[in-house]
């Protein structure tokens, strides 16, 4: 790479043109989240009234502060996933961080708020100082993962009803980290503008990075991070699910107590590997604020998309109504609001 150390060059690549707002129009994976969950909204009342629970999902994941919905700690979930499974992680409460508590793990390392949502705070840290940087603007909980260099990230929907023996992954997507291709000429800044969903992430790139010249076919990475509001594309690898990797899955999730709802997202080595149950880690297991994030490959179509959502929330249903009648409690409305927000 070549580093041009004037101000960005002309466009030597056609900018792509395409106003920001009409892209997010047309492509449902960026509508906002009220517009997008607007007619699930009333398949969820639906369900209530038929629980006759407004909070009938509270039971779903037992053992997981409701269920894994709001407020619950990440990393108290991980802890029940074999070690053999996950990078090594550590707890930092706030207010209790010091160079001592990261003995042990070694630069790069991964940080993320222990009540994180849709990927908002997690970030790759290089170095101490980046380190006490994130400590100072993040104030909470934050949770340290050494960092995993597995090439391949995926998001693993897993769903089990208490009366089943065995689970099913209903969700298998893969993730396409956001990157450009150099081709000898243009800068790194050029290259994004070309893209409608790399233009989105410019803001975010420094001005020396983005002054870069990529030499010819040399393929530059934009975020390390593989979330959806950093550029990365959600491939749906439905037809990748096979007998063993859902055999790998229903293992790991019978050894969490009472855990029948969720989507694991990790990193691994290649497909054969995974079906293996070998070389992969699971950075982080989520409960019913999962999504089958396959849906928001725009090739799924918007229609197949919300029959997949209203599929997951019934089987959601199903499950509490099992939980239910094993003796596992909802929790009851203003008990679960105040909850919420630490009435």
């Amino acid at each position: 790479m070549v580093l041009h150390s004037n101000i960005i060059l002309p466009h030597l690549k056609k900018k792509n043109t395409t106003p920001v707002w009409f892209g997010k129009l047309v492509n449902y994976e960026y509508w906002p989240i009220w517009l997008f969950y607007f007619p699930i909204s009333f398949y969820i009342i639906y369900l209530a009234c038929k629980a006759k629970s407004t909070t009938y999902f509270t039971n779903v994941n037992p053992n997981i502060k409701h269920s894994g919905l709001f407020r619950y700690s990440k990393f108290g979930v991980l802890q029940h996933i074999p070690d053999e499974y996950k990078p090594k992680g550590i707890l930092i409460k706030q207010g209790e961080f010091s160079d001592l508590k990261i003995h042990g793990f070694t630069f790069p390392i991964i940080t993320k708020p222990d009540m994180g949502e849709r990927g908002k705070g997690v970030a790759l840290i290089q170095d101490i100082y980046a380190l006490k940087k994130y400590v100072a603007n993040n104030p909470g909980d934050f949770i340290i993962q050494e960092y995993c260099d597995f090439q391949e990230e995926a998001a693993v929907f897993y769903i089990r009803k208490p009366s089943e023996k065995k689970g099913r992954i209903t969700s298998f997507t893969t993730k396409k980290f956001l990157e450009v291709t150099g081709e000898g000429k243009s800068t790194i800044c050029q290259l994004m503008s070309s893209s409608f969903r790399a233009k989105l992430q410019i803001h975010r790139q420094k001005p020396e990075f983005l002054n870069t010249i990529p030499q010819k076919g040399e393929k530059i990475k934009i975020e390390a991070i593989g979330n959806h509001n950093r550029g990365t594309r959600f491939i749906n690898a439905n037809h990748l699910i096979t007998d063993q990797l859902t055999d790998v899955f229903d293992q790991i999730s019978q050894c969490i107590p009472d855990f029948f709802y969720g989507r694991y997202d990790l990193k691994y080595t290649n497909l054969s590997d995974l079906e293996s149950g070998k070389n992969f880690q699971i950075v982080e297991l989520n409960g019913i604020n999962s999504e089958p994030v396959h849906i928001y490959d725009q090739s799924t179509g918007l229609i197949l998309a919300y029959k997949d959502f209203f599929k997951h929330y019934h089987d959601m249903y199903e499950i509490s109504v099992e939980n239910k009648k094993a003796g596992h409690k909802r929790i009851e409305f203003w008990s679960f609001w105040k909850s919420i927000f630490n009435i």
